[in-house]
Protein backbone atom coordinates (compact mmCIF):
# COMPACT_ATOMS: atom_id res chain seq x y z
CA UNK A 1 0.00 0.00 0.00
CA UNK A 2 1.26 2.92 -0.98
CA UNK A 3 2.02 6.37 1.08
CA UNK A 4 -1.51 8.37 0.01
CA UNK A 5 -3.40 4.97 -0.63
CA UNK A 6 -5.06 4.89 2.91
CA UNK A 7 -5.66 8.74 2.77
CA UNK A 8 -7.01 8.50 -0.52
CA UNK A 9 -10.05 6.80 1.21
CA UNK A 10 -11.44 9.77 2.66
CA UNK A 11 -10.89 12.21 -0.07
CA UNK A 12 -14.80 12.19 -0.77
CA UNK A 13 -14.94 13.53 2.33
CA UNK A 14 -12.13 16.36 1.49
CA UNK A 15 -13.73 17.67 -1.72
CA UNK A 16 -16.28 19.78 -0.30
CA UNK A 17 -17.69 23.54 -0.61
CA UNK A 18 -20.72 25.74 -0.86
CA UNK A 19 -21.73 29.63 -1.40
CA UNK A 20 -25.05 30.58 -0.82
CA UNK A 21 -27.88 32.45 -1.11
CA UNK A 22 -29.76 33.14 2.74
CA UNK A 23 -31.74 29.90 2.66
CA UNK A 24 -29.03 27.67 0.98
CA UNK A 25 -25.69 28.96 2.38
CA UNK A 26 -23.37 31.84 3.74
CA UNK A 27 -20.55 33.96 1.54
CA UNK A 28 -20.63 36.38 4.56
CA UNK A 29 -17.27 36.83 6.52
CA UNK A 30 -16.24 35.54 9.19
CA UNK A 31 -16.94 37.75 12.25
CA UNK A 32 -14.16 37.02 14.19
CA UNK A 33 -10.65 37.55 12.14
CA UNK A 34 -8.91 34.53 13.95
CA UNK A 35 -11.13 32.10 12.56
CA UNK A 36 -10.53 30.29 9.12
CA UNK A 37 -14.31 29.77 8.83
CA UNK A 38 -16.97 29.35 10.99
CA UNK A 39 -20.11 27.13 10.59
CA UNK A 40 -23.61 27.96 11.48
CA UNK A 41 -21.73 30.37 13.81
CA UNK A 42 -19.29 28.00 15.21
CA UNK A 43 -15.54 28.92 14.35
CA UNK A 44 -12.35 26.89 13.49
CA UNK A 45 -9.32 28.58 13.91
CA UNK A 46 -6.46 29.88 11.95
CA UNK A 47 -4.00 28.68 14.53
CA UNK A 48 -5.47 25.46 14.08
CA UNK A 49 -5.99 24.60 10.73
CA UNK A 50 -2.28 25.60 10.68
CA UNK A 51 -1.44 23.15 12.70
CA UNK A 52 -2.81 20.88 10.47
CA UNK A 53 -1.22 22.48 7.58
CA UNK A 54 1.79 22.23 9.27
CA UNK A 55 1.64 18.45 10.53
CA UNK A 56 1.11 18.18 6.59
CA UNK A 57 4.03 19.60 5.48
CA UNK A 58 6.35 17.64 7.97
CA UNK A 59 4.54 14.35 6.24
CA UNK A 60 5.75 15.47 3.06
CA UNK A 61 2.15 15.87 1.76
CA UNK A 62 2.44 19.35 1.16
CA UNK A 63 5.56 21.60 0.81
CA UNK A 64 6.40 25.12 1.99
CA UNK A 65 7.83 27.74 -0.84
CA UNK A 66 9.77 30.78 0.40
CA UNK A 67 8.25 29.82 3.99
CA UNK A 68 4.63 29.89 3.24
CA UNK A 69 2.02 27.27 1.78
CA UNK A 70 0.45 27.83 -1.74
CA UNK A 71 -3.16 28.62 -2.16
CA UNK A 72 -3.40 25.35 -4.34
CA UNK A 73 -2.74 23.75 -1.05
CA UNK A 74 -4.08 25.33 1.77
CA UNK A 75 -7.80 25.04 -0.48
CA UNK A 76 -8.64 21.40 -0.20
CA UNK A 77 -7.42 21.61 3.37
CA UNK A 78 -10.01 23.57 4.26
CA UNK A 79 -12.54 21.95 2.34
CA UNK A 80 -11.32 19.02 4.02
CA UNK A 81 -11.64 20.72 7.35
CA UNK A 82 -14.59 22.49 6.76
CA UNK A 83 -17.02 19.40 5.85
CA UNK A 84 -15.28 17.63 8.68
CA UNK A 85 -16.91 20.54 10.86
CA UNK A 86 -20.43 20.30 9.65
CA UNK A 87 -20.60 16.43 9.39
CA UNK A 88 -19.69 17.07 13.58
CA UNK A 89 -23.00 19.17 13.23
CA UNK A 90 -24.68 16.88 11.08
CA UNK A 91 -24.46 14.19 13.08
CA UNK A 92 -25.46 15.51 16.02
CA UNK A 93 -28.79 16.93 13.80
CA UNK A 94 -29.79 13.36 13.02
CA UNK A 95 -29.06 11.44 15.81
CA UNK A 96 -26.09 9.72 14.34
CA UNK A 97 -23.22 7.59 16.59
CA UNK A 98 -19.75 6.56 15.47
CA UNK A 99 -19.09 3.09 16.64
CA UNK A 100 -16.13 1.38 17.99
CA UNK A 101 -16.80 -1.07 15.25
CA UNK A 102 -16.21 1.55 12.41
CA UNK A 103 -13.23 2.65 14.36
CA UNK A 104 -11.37 -0.55 14.58
CA UNK A 105 -12.68 -1.56 11.05
CA UNK A 106 -10.86 1.95 10.46
CA UNK A 107 -7.72 0.98 12.72
CA UNK A 108 -7.04 -2.32 10.99
CA UNK A 109 -7.41 -0.64 7.90
CA UNK A 110 -4.61 1.76 8.48
CA UNK A 111 -2.53 -1.11 9.95
CA UNK A 112 -2.33 -2.53 7.05
CA UNK A 113 -0.22 0.29 5.26
CA UNK A 114 2.99 0.07 6.27
CA UNK A 115 4.48 3.81 6.55
CA UNK A 116 0.95 4.69 8.56
CA UNK A 117 2.86 4.50 11.97
CA UNK A 118 5.55 7.32 10.54
CA UNK A 119 3.04 9.54 10.10
CA UNK A 120 2.66 12.62 12.78
CA UNK A 121 0.36 11.23 15.55
CA UNK A 122 -2.05 14.44 14.64
CA UNK A 123 -1.85 13.59 11.17
CA UNK A 124 -2.97 9.81 11.88
CA UNK A 125 -5.64 10.76 14.32
CA UNK A 126 -6.75 13.11 11.12
CA UNK A 127 -6.95 9.96 8.82
CA UNK A 128 -8.91 7.83 11.31
CA UNK A 129 -11.66 10.66 12.05
CA UNK A 130 -12.45 11.04 8.51
CA UNK A 131 -12.45 7.91 7.73
CA UNK A 132 -15.34 6.89 10.61
CA UNK A 133 -17.00 9.81 9.48
CA UNK A 134 -17.50 8.88 6.16
CA UNK A 135 -18.60 5.29 7.07
CA UNK A 136 -20.95 7.07 9.42
CA UNK A 137 -22.60 8.65 6.81
CA UNK A 138 -22.32 5.54 4.29
CA UNK A 139 -24.52 3.83 6.83
CA UNK A 140 -26.97 6.10 7.99
CA UNK A 141 -30.40 5.18 7.89
CA UNK A 142 -32.73 6.84 5.45
CA UNK A 143 -35.85 9.21 7.87
CA UNK A 144 -38.68 8.83 6.98
CA UNK A 145 -40.60 9.58 3.95
CA UNK A 146 -42.55 12.47 6.21
CA UNK A 147 -39.16 14.01 7.06
CA UNK A 148 -37.63 13.92 3.23
CA UNK A 149 -40.88 15.68 2.12
CA UNK A 150 -40.80 17.86 4.80
CA UNK A 151 -36.79 18.52 3.70
CA UNK A 152 -37.62 18.94 0.02
CA UNK A 153 -40.71 21.18 0.53
CA UNK A 154 -38.67 23.85 2.73
CA UNK A 155 -35.69 23.66 0.18
CA UNK A 156 -34.78 20.66 -2.15
CA UNK A 157 -31.07 21.34 -1.75
CA UNK A 158 -31.44 20.65 1.59
CA UNK A 159 -32.74 16.86 0.89
CA UNK A 160 -29.49 16.23 -1.02
CA UNK A 161 -31.76 15.73 -4.12
CA UNK A 162 -32.73 18.86 -6.87
CA UNK A 163 -35.44 17.72 -9.52
CA UNK A 164 -34.56 20.20 -12.31
CA UNK A 165 -36.29 21.58 -15.42
CA UNK A 166 -35.11 25.19 -17.40
CA UNK A 167 -35.90 27.33 -20.12
CA UNK A 168 -32.57 28.57 -21.76
CA UNK A 169 -32.26 31.21 -23.89
CA UNK A 170 -29.90 34.15 -25.10
CA UNK A 171 -30.99 37.50 -23.48
CA UNK A 172 -32.61 38.82 -20.17
CA UNK A 173 -35.20 40.14 -22.16
CA UNK A 174 -36.27 36.71 -23.54
CA UNK A 175 -36.01 35.39 -20.51
CA UNK A 176 -38.64 37.95 -18.78
CA UNK A 177 -40.99 37.38 -21.30
CA UNK A 178 -40.81 33.18 -20.93
CA UNK A 179 -41.21 33.94 -17.04
CA UNK A 180 -44.16 36.31 -18.37
CA UNK A 181 -45.96 33.20 -20.07
CA UNK A 182 -45.56 31.15 -16.97
CA UNK A 183 -46.64 33.99 -14.59
CA UNK A 184 -49.52 33.65 -17.25
CA UNK A 185 -50.35 30.43 -17.12
CA UNK A 186 -48.56 28.24 -19.49
CA UNK A 187 -47.05 24.91 -18.95
CA UNK A 188 -43.84 24.93 -18.15
CA UNK A 189 -42.71 22.20 -21.04
CA UNK A 190 -44.43 24.15 -23.60
CA UNK A 191 -42.54 27.57 -22.83
CA UNK A 192 -39.45 25.45 -22.67
CA UNK A 193 -40.30 23.22 -26.40
CA UNK A 194 -41.14 26.97 -27.91
CA UNK A 195 -38.27 29.26 -26.87
CA UNK A 196 -35.68 27.33 -25.43
CA UNK A 197 -32.24 26.75 -27.48
CA UNK A 198 -30.93 24.14 -25.65
CA UNK A 199 -30.62 21.15 -27.57
CA UNK A 200 -33.08 18.74 -27.35
CA UNK A 201 -35.59 20.72 -25.01
CA UNK A 202 -37.98 20.55 -28.14
CA UNK A 203 -38.67 16.83 -26.56
CA UNK A 204 -37.80 17.17 -23.05
CA UNK A 205 -39.68 19.77 -22.44
CA UNK A 206 -36.76 21.27 -20.12
CA UNK A 207 -36.33 18.38 -18.33
CA UNK A 208 -33.04 18.13 -16.96
CA UNK A 209 -33.57 14.24 -15.64
CA UNK A 210 -31.15 12.16 -15.10
CA UNK A 211 -31.33 9.21 -17.65
CA UNK A 212 -34.49 7.67 -15.94
CA UNK A 213 -34.67 9.56 -13.15
CA UNK A 214 -36.22 12.79 -12.91
CA UNK A 215 -33.99 13.56 -10.10
CA UNK A 216 -30.02 14.09 -9.35
CA UNK A 217 -28.00 14.29 -5.78
CA UNK A 218 -26.70 17.48 -5.57
CA UNK A 219 -23.25 16.01 -4.90
CA UNK A 220 -23.41 14.66 -8.57
CA UNK A 221 -24.44 18.01 -9.99
CA UNK A 222 -21.79 20.03 -8.00
CA UNK A 223 -19.73 17.83 -10.03
CA UNK A 224 -20.89 18.25 -13.55
CA UNK A 225 -23.21 21.51 -13.86
CA UNK A 226 -22.17 24.95 -13.82
CA UNK A 227 -21.71 27.07 -10.91
CA UNK A 228 -23.51 30.00 -11.61
CA UNK A 229 -26.46 27.92 -12.23
CA UNK A 230 -26.46 25.80 -9.35
CA UNK A 231 -26.61 29.06 -6.90
CA UNK A 232 -29.71 29.71 -9.01
CA UNK A 233 -31.29 26.63 -8.58
CA UNK A 234 -30.51 25.63 -5.06
CA UNK A 235 -32.80 29.02 -3.79
CA UNK A 236 -35.60 27.43 -5.89
CA UNK A 237 -38.50 27.19 -4.67
CA UNK A 238 -40.75 23.79 -5.67
CA UNK A 239 -43.16 24.30 -8.36
CA UNK A 240 -42.08 28.21 -8.58
CA UNK A 241 -40.42 29.07 -12.05
CA UNK A 242 -37.52 31.28 -10.97
CA UNK A 243 -34.90 33.26 -13.00
CA UNK A 244 -33.55 35.25 -14.45
CA UNK A 245 -30.52 33.25 -13.84
CA UNK A 246 -27.32 34.42 -15.75
CA UNK A 247 -24.64 31.71 -16.77
CA UNK A 248 -22.30 31.11 -19.49
CA UNK A 249 -24.43 29.57 -21.37
CA UNK A 250 -27.09 32.08 -21.50
CA UNK A 251 -30.15 32.93 -18.95
CA UNK A 252 -32.18 30.40 -17.74
CA UNK A 253 -35.58 29.96 -15.74
CA UNK A 254 -35.22 27.19 -13.57
CA UNK A 255 -38.24 25.27 -12.39
CA UNK A 256 -37.71 22.82 -9.32
CA UNK A 257 -40.23 20.08 -9.58
CA UNK A 258 -42.86 19.46 -7.06
CA UNK A 259 -42.49 16.83 -4.42
CA UNK A 260 -45.49 14.99 -5.28
CA UNK A 261 -44.84 15.30 -8.91
CA UNK A 262 -41.09 13.77 -8.51
CA UNK A 263 -41.52 11.85 -4.65
CA UNK A 264 -40.41 8.35 -6.32
CA UNK A 265 -37.53 9.14 -8.11
CA UNK A 266 -36.51 11.78 -4.78
CA UNK A 267 -36.53 8.18 -2.78
CA UNK A 268 -34.96 5.89 -5.53
CA UNK A 269 -32.00 8.76 -5.93
CA UNK A 270 -31.38 9.01 -2.22
CA UNK A 271 -31.19 5.65 -1.41
CA UNK A 272 -27.85 5.05 -3.33
CA UNK A 273 -26.00 7.09 -0.46
CA UNK A 274 -28.72 8.71 2.04
CA UNK A 275 -25.83 9.67 4.41
CA UNK A 276 -23.90 11.41 1.69
CA UNK A 277 -26.73 13.54 -0.03
CA UNK A 278 -27.93 14.51 3.35
CA UNK A 279 -24.62 15.77 4.70
CA UNK A 280 -24.56 17.79 0.80
CA UNK A 281 -27.85 18.81 1.64
CA UNK A 282 -27.02 19.89 4.93
CA UNK A 283 -23.85 21.75 3.98
CA UNK A 284 -26.24 23.87 1.00
CA UNK A 285 -28.32 25.12 3.91
CA UNK A 286 -25.71 25.90 6.50
CA UNK A 287 -24.40 29.23 7.29
CA UNK A 288 -21.09 28.67 6.30
CA UNK A 289 -18.37 31.86 6.13
CA UNK A 290 -14.38 32.00 4.96
CA UNK A 291 -12.19 34.28 6.30
CA UNK A 292 -11.04 36.32 2.91
CA UNK A 293 -7.78 35.91 2.98
CA UNK A 294 -8.02 32.49 1.65
CA UNK A 295 -11.02 32.96 -0.82
CA UNK A 296 -14.77 32.72 -1.52
CA UNK A 297 -16.66 30.11 0.00
CA UNK A 298 -19.45 29.00 -2.82
CA UNK A 299 -22.09 27.11 -0.83
CA UNK A 300 -24.00 26.13 -3.94
CA UNK A 301 -20.85 23.93 -5.26
CA UNK A 302 -18.82 23.59 -2.00
CA UNK A 303 -15.74 24.54 -3.49
CA UNK A 304 -13.65 27.20 -2.53
CA UNK A 305 -13.13 29.98 -5.16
Amino acid sequence: MTKTSFARRFLPLLTASTLGLTACGSSSLVTSSSDAFTVNGKGYSKTELNKVVDVLVTAGQITKQNGTVAKTDITPVLQVMIKYQAYLQFIKKYNLTETAADRAKVLQQASADANFPSYPKPLQDLLVNLNVASLTTSSMKAPSASAIEKLYNSSPASAGVLCLSHILVKTKAQADKALQQLDGGAKFADVAKEKSIEPGAKTSGGSLANGEEACSTLESLQQSFDGDFLVGAIAVKPGVPTGPVKTKFGWHIILSHPYNEVKGSVSSVLSENIGSALLAGFMATSKISLNSIYGTWVGATSKIS
